[in-house]
């Protein structure tokens, strides 16, 4: 490590009048070595920093160019990226950031530098079914999700069966192809690092004693064997200034806060809409910053990423490692503070047996204790350990994993990435009584996250009116959506969108949604962005001059979107050769395009006239398919120039699904305009040193079926070089509309 490099860290770190801590400067040695790390650090301990600062420094050169930093959830996706937002500012790096989750997709693409994002939307990503995109579209933002820095954040709060499992996919993969990655948390038990450190990952432990604010703070926990009253609640906020309540259900929280009525006690947790849920989660955090005094109502939401501290916590039972996360909220700046603990008559939303295990545990152990990093370890060692050892040692459970997540791909189905992420089973939901009237204003409606089974709950109870929203699209007509009512709960299903009529379901800014009361429509929201997933415009434009603007635009995105090292380390090529393939694929992408039968279908009769790429309404007239075509007539080409099947069946199958990351019908075909083809393949062979022969193209054939729709996603080195490939082709493609018509 070079001592300026450390330097350089520090000076990052000092522009935010801090010393770094000592575990945030060892994390930052290894990274910008290349290397991977687990950092397990108390709350407030600056991980975010640790692994962002050095990202600046590294990238494209020690490091990935892209980092990807995946959370549990959005609140915390929102929270993350606004205080990267201001460091990023004032330290004047030159580098983009953008969210991206459900609520908020400007992104879908994962182009910007810094990529802050929902767990399932890396996995969907990584696996090309992203969950903010159609289908077809799948494979552009898995070329970024296998090639950069992926920071998994929070990874005690993941599924710890289905998450958490997934995230060692990813990670096993990672270390497979020697890239670099981070996962970090407060709340893991040893022996989940101990499966790090025998992979040879490096593994960082961070104690209250080398961090200011925690080694000052004095937190101590009392237990109470009863139930969790509004006098309990009363009373505490008569006796101290700042005051959190935690409960365990959403229900049990609105409650207490229309008990309460008082206009000076804040309200937060799961159901409110993505704009009030901000708006609230500000308002909170300025009053425990700004006032003296300052009382909140909240649910598990206050675990992650809510950066406020409290004098006095009250709180409902809940298993270690939420409990800890919640106590990380009192005296969150140092000093004292006290934590009671509630037990609860029902054991929901967590099992039986952890609540059990917590409940024995807190209560001979913790009562009456200063509860510090130490204690807390104890804690989750103690009731965690050999839970998360058992799930360190599942290979099986995460090979059932990874086929699931194969047959996913395979298929582009959502739903399924979705439930080998988590198990919370959510909808989206929204408030009106004419669903089919919105059509033209769906995706600006306001909506609402929910379990389905309170869903399934509240319509036996209130006999809701429900309708399902099915996205439709169609390559000819655009996107459309269609409703259907919904008569029975059985018939409701997770990761779906449903529109609820106002009988019998209430949406209140305060309270969040009710159910049960009387309510009315919710109303479109006004932005200012557009929805940029559609296609790009087209215009008329010649076969041989669109290939230029594509090899053009290649040459101007590589800078940010070629991982060089990653592709070559996989084809055991120098960097030369390497990019020249993928210049390559780029270049021969639209061959099937050369297709007599595709030509004359645009007015090109014979092999005198010029041939055409595009023409300016892509809806006119059928058209022969070329992207399964080019794909099948190069494939020869890339077999006898790299002579690894892994390698050039991926290249041609990315080739093949250019605009489909699934397509496999190959039609007849016969390519005209072999001249221009050589000139093409001269111009890559001269600028690469590649030995291509035009000759090994196949120039016609019978319609047939590829061997293979999709690249098997167990194959490691095969999928990324698909997913590269694919990223490669597909966004020099679609900039090569931008690139100016006179190169």
């Amino acid at each position: 490590m070079k001592k300026d490099r450390t330097m350089n860290i520090k000076e990052i770190f000092k522009a935010f009048s801090q010393e770094p801590y000592k575990h945030q400067l060892e994390a930052s040695e290894i990274l910008l070595k290349g290397k991977p790390v687990v950092i397990r650090a108390p709350c407030g301990s600056g991980k975010t920093e640790a692994c962002v600062f050095p990202f600046l420094l590294g990238r494209g050169e020690y490091l990935p160019r892209r980092l990807i930093y995946s959370l549990p959830t959005r609140s915390l996706v929102e929270d993350i990226a606004s205080r990267l937002e201001d460091r990023l500012k004032k330290l004047n790096f030159n580098v983009s950031l953008s969210r991206q989750h459900g609520a908020d997709s400007k992104d879908p693409f994962f182009r910007e530098n810094i990529i802050i994002t929902t767990i399932d939307q890396t996995v969907g990503a990584y696996y090309s079914t992203p969950l903010s995109l159609p289908t077809y579209l799948g494979n552009i933002p898995s070329g970024a999700a296998v090639s950069s820095l992926l920071c998994f954040d929070e990874v005690h709060t993941y599924d710890h069966e289905l998450g958490l499992k997934t995230m060692i996919i990813l990670v096993e993969r990672a270390l497979k192809l020697e890239l670099p990655f981070v996962v970090m948390s407060a709340t893991l038990p040893d022996s989940f690092l101990e499966w790090f450190k025998e992979n040879g990952v490096s593994i960082l432990r961070a104690d209250d004693e080398n961090i200011p604010t925690r080694k000052e703070r004095n937190v101590i926990l009392k237990w109470h064997d009863h139930r969790l009253t509004v006098e309990d609640i009363v009373e505490a906020f008569q006796n101290y200034k700042k005051v959190i309540v935690v409960c365990n259900t959403v229900v049990k929280a609105q409650e207490i806060y229309s008990d309460l009525n008082d206009d000076k006690v804040h309200l937060l947790h799961s159901r409110f809409t993505a704009e009030d849920r901000k708006k609230n989660e500000k308002n909170v955090i300025d009053a425990f910053k700004n006032n003296d005094s300052a009382y909140l109502i909240t649910t598990q939401v206050c675990e992650v990423g809510l950066d406020i501290s409290c004098d006095l916590m009250l709180t409902e039972l809940a298993p270690p490692d939420a409990l800890i996360q919640r106590i990380g909220r009192c005296a969150r700046k140092g000093g004292k503070g006290k934590v009671y603990v509630y037990d609860v008559e029902y054991a929901a939303p967590y099992s039986d047996g952890s609540i059990e295990q917590s409940r024995k545990y807190v209560s001979n152990e913790l009562n009456g204790k200063t509860v510090d990093w130490k204690q807390e370890l104890e804690f989750v060692n103690q009731l965690l350990g050999p839970e998360f050892q058992e799930i360190m040692k599942d290979e099986g459970g995460r090979r059932k994993i990874l086929s699931n997540l194969g047959d996913a791909a395979f298929k582009g189905d959502k739903r399924k990435i979705e439930e080998n992420v988590r198990d919370i089973l959510s909808v989206n939901i929204t408030i009106h009584e004419n669903p089919c009237s919105l059509e033209k204003v769906l995706w600006l409606m306001p909506w609402i996250n929910v379990d389905v089974r309170v869903l399934k709950k509240a319509m036996k109870d209130f006999n809701l009116n429900i309708f399902r929203v099915d996205y439709i699209y169609d390559e000819r007509k655009g996107s459309s959506y269609d409703c259907h009512e919904i008569n029975d709960p059985y018939h409701l299903y997770p990761f779906e969108n449903y529109i609820l009529s106002p009988i019998n379901v209430r949406y209140d800014s305060n309270r969040g949604l009710i159910f049960g009361e009387e309510g009315e429509n919710l109303e479109p929201q006004i932005r200012k962005e557009k929805d940029t997933r559609g296609d790009v415009k087209y215009f008329k434009e010649t076969w041989f001059d669109h290939v230029r603007k594509s090899l053009s635009a290649f040459d101007k995105i590589k800078k940010e979107e070629l991982p060089l090292n990653t592709f070559s380390n996989l084809l055991k090529y120098d960097s030369k050769s390497s990019e020249g393939i993928l210049a390559l694929s780029v270049a021969l992408h639209d061959l099937g395009k050369l297709n007599k039968m595709w030509q004359k279908s645009v007015g090109i009769e014979n092999n005198s006239e010029v041939p055409l790429a595009h023409i300016e309404d892509i809806y006119i007239g059928h058209r022969p398919g070329h992207a399964v075509v080019s794909g099948y007539a190069s494939l020869p080409l890339f077999k006898k120039l790299i002579g690894k099947e892994f390698a050039y069946n991926a290249i041609a199958l990315a080739i093949s699904h250019h605009h489909h990351a699934r397509s496999e019908n190959l039609e007849r075909y016969e390519i005209g305009w072999k001249e221009l083809v050589r000139r093409i393949l001269d111009d890559v062979a001269s600028k690469y040193g590649l030995d291509i022969n035009s000759e090994d193209i196949i120039w016609s054939q019978r319609p047939s079926i590829l061997p293979y729709r999709f690249p098997s996603v167990e194959n490691t080195k095969s999928y990324t070089i698909y997913a590269i490939a694919s990223r490669l082709i597909r966004l020099s493609d679609r900039e090569s509309f931008g690139m100016d018509k006179k190169l």
